[in-house]
Protein backbone atom coordinates (compact mmCIF):
# COMPACT_ATOMS: atom_id res chain seq x y z
CA UNK A 1 0.00 0.00 0.00
CA UNK A 2 1.02 3.60 -0.25
CA UNK A 3 0.48 6.93 1.41
CA UNK A 4 -0.99 9.30 -0.04
CA UNK A 5 -1.61 13.11 0.44
CA UNK A 6 -4.14 15.46 -1.34
CA UNK A 7 -5.87 18.87 -0.63
CA UNK A 8 -9.66 18.80 -0.49
CA UNK A 9 -12.59 21.14 0.15
CA UNK A 10 -15.14 20.61 2.54
CA UNK A 11 -18.99 21.45 0.67
CA UNK A 12 -21.56 22.91 2.27
CA UNK A 13 -23.15 19.17 2.97
CA UNK A 14 -20.09 18.20 4.41
CA UNK A 15 -18.85 16.10 1.97
CA UNK A 16 -15.21 16.39 0.83
CA UNK A 17 -14.35 17.03 -2.66
CA UNK A 18 -10.48 15.97 -3.85
CA UNK A 19 -8.55 19.08 -5.71
CA UNK A 20 -5.48 17.82 -7.95
CA UNK A 21 -2.20 19.41 -7.16
CA UNK A 22 -0.12 21.14 -9.59
CA UNK A 23 2.34 19.01 -11.87
CA UNK A 24 5.27 17.98 -11.06
CA UNK A 25 3.37 17.28 -7.75
CA UNK A 26 1.25 14.48 -7.12
CA UNK A 27 -0.57 12.33 -4.31
CA UNK A 28 2.29 10.06 -3.26
CA UNK A 29 3.52 10.73 0.47
CA UNK A 30 5.35 7.31 0.48
CA UNK A 31 5.10 3.37 1.44
CA UNK A 32 3.12 2.29 3.97
CA UNK A 33 5.75 1.45 6.60
CA UNK A 34 6.50 5.51 6.09
CA UNK A 35 3.67 5.58 8.57
CA UNK A 36 6.25 4.37 11.53
CA UNK A 37 9.52 4.40 9.70
CA UNK A 38 9.52 8.24 9.25
CA UNK A 39 6.35 10.07 10.31
CA UNK A 40 5.42 8.00 13.09
CA UNK A 41 9.61 7.50 14.22
CA UNK A 42 10.87 8.15 17.36
CA UNK A 43 13.54 10.15 15.19
CA UNK A 44 10.11 12.60 13.91
CA UNK A 45 9.30 12.76 17.53
CA UNK A 46 12.72 14.03 18.54
CA UNK A 47 12.61 16.81 16.17
CA UNK A 48 9.37 17.88 18.32
CA UNK A 49 6.99 16.63 15.74
CA UNK A 50 3.35 16.30 16.81
CA UNK A 51 1.30 16.19 14.25
CA UNK A 52 2.88 13.79 12.14
CA UNK A 53 3.51 11.01 14.19
CA UNK A 54 -0.24 10.76 14.32
CA UNK A 55 -0.37 9.07 11.29
CA UNK A 56 1.36 5.77 13.04
CA UNK A 57 -1.81 4.91 13.85
CA UNK A 58 -4.77 6.91 11.73
CA UNK A 59 -5.18 9.00 8.74
CA UNK A 60 -4.24 12.97 9.53
CA UNK A 61 -7.60 15.20 7.94
CA UNK A 62 -5.47 18.67 8.69
CA UNK A 63 -7.90 22.07 8.14
CA UNK A 64 -7.53 25.79 10.10
CA UNK A 65 -4.23 25.76 11.86
CA UNK A 66 -3.80 22.40 11.62
CA UNK A 67 -2.51 23.41 8.17
CA UNK A 68 -0.04 25.42 9.72
CA UNK A 69 1.32 23.00 11.85
CA UNK A 70 1.64 20.01 9.48
CA UNK A 71 3.51 22.96 6.95
CA UNK A 72 5.89 23.49 9.87
CA UNK A 73 6.20 19.98 10.67
CA UNK A 74 7.03 19.25 6.35
CA UNK A 75 9.40 22.00 6.58
CA UNK A 76 11.60 20.34 9.74
CA UNK A 77 11.34 16.93 7.64
CA UNK A 78 13.21 18.48 4.54
CA UNK A 79 15.20 20.39 6.83
CA UNK A 80 16.65 16.90 8.62
CA UNK A 81 15.96 14.28 5.63
CA UNK A 82 19.68 13.15 6.76
CA UNK A 83 18.17 11.09 9.39
CA UNK A 84 16.94 8.54 7.56
CA UNK A 85 20.14 7.22 5.25
CA UNK A 86 18.22 4.42 4.48
CA UNK A 87 15.40 6.24 2.25
CA UNK A 88 16.55 7.92 -1.04
CA UNK A 89 17.02 11.38 -0.15
CA UNK A 90 15.20 12.41 -3.40
CA UNK A 91 12.56 10.34 -3.01
CA UNK A 92 12.09 11.50 0.71
CA UNK A 93 11.89 14.99 -1.26
CA UNK A 94 9.63 14.38 -3.92
CA UNK A 95 7.12 13.00 -1.29
CA UNK A 96 7.34 15.83 1.47
CA UNK A 97 6.97 18.20 -1.45
CA UNK A 98 4.03 16.48 -2.37
CA UNK A 99 2.27 17.52 0.99
CA UNK A 100 3.78 20.68 0.41
CA UNK A 101 1.77 21.18 -2.31
CA UNK A 102 -1.80 19.76 -1.07
CA UNK A 103 -1.35 22.71 1.88
CA UNK A 104 -0.42 25.25 -0.69
CA UNK A 105 -3.84 23.77 -2.82
CA UNK A 106 -5.82 23.68 0.27
CA UNK A 107 -5.04 27.14 1.44
CA UNK A 108 -6.52 28.62 -2.35
CA UNK A 109 -9.57 27.82 -1.33
CA UNK A 110 -12.58 28.62 1.79
CA UNK A 111 -13.22 25.46 3.52
CA UNK A 112 -9.56 23.50 2.11
CA UNK A 113 -8.26 20.74 3.86
CA UNK A 114 -5.42 18.16 3.78
CA UNK A 115 -5.31 14.47 3.80
CA UNK A 116 -2.56 12.17 4.78
CA UNK A 117 -3.18 8.44 4.86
Amino acid sequence: MTLITHAYVRTADGELRTLAAEPPRNDLAGPERWRVKVYGSDTARALGLTLLPTLATHDIHAEKEDLDVLEREVQVLLGNTVRWPEIGLDELRFRLLNILEAIRVARAVENGGVYLG
